[in-house]
């Protein structure tokens, strides 16, 4: 049951990260008043430079549409009762779900990797919100591969 309400924590977490660099990415926001100057600075900043490059999407989508997608499909799985009880958790639908959900984690926790490498070596920026993004991202595969130990 902890498990199951971090995992809804960091999918929300990680959502709300994902709509501002959506909105970023298309222009419908430039520097959110929510959002501690600490973590993005005003518009000239790093967070809404990192959207107008070519990392900021795979295969002409925006990392952060498909992070929303992750998202929601987690909060989705965690609210119909993946990572409950062992009951509810082993059957067959939850759990072929949350195997796709680890490989998908996979994928997003090596990305990650790439996407902080492009942003040190190649942009030479600092993105906090990117690094919470990829720090959720890598707590949340952690995360689901416990609930299915």
């Amino acid at each position: 049951m902890v498990l199951r309400g971090l995992i809804l924590l960091l999918s929300l977490a990680g959502l709300l990260d994902a709509l501002y660099f959506t909105l970023a990415y298309y222009g419908r926001v430039k520097k959110a008043r929510w959002v501690p100057s600490a973590l993005c600075a005003p518009e000239s900043s790093n967070c809404v430079t990192v959207v107008r490059t070519p990392y900021a999407r795979i295969f002409g989508v925006p990392n952060s549409v498909l992070g929303g997608v992750y998202y929601l499909s987690l909060i989705g799985w965690t609210l119909a009762g993946g990572g409950g009880s062992p009951a509810v958790a082993a059957t067959a639908w939850l759990r072929g779900t949350a195997g796709l959900l680890i490989v998908v984690g996979v994928g997003a926790v090596l990305l990650g990797f790439y996407l902080i490498h492009a942003l040190w070596r190649v942009l030479h920026l600092h993105c906090p919100l990117c690094y919470a993004a990829h720090a959720i991202n890598a707590v949340l595969l952690v995360l689901l591969i416990l609930v299915l130990r």
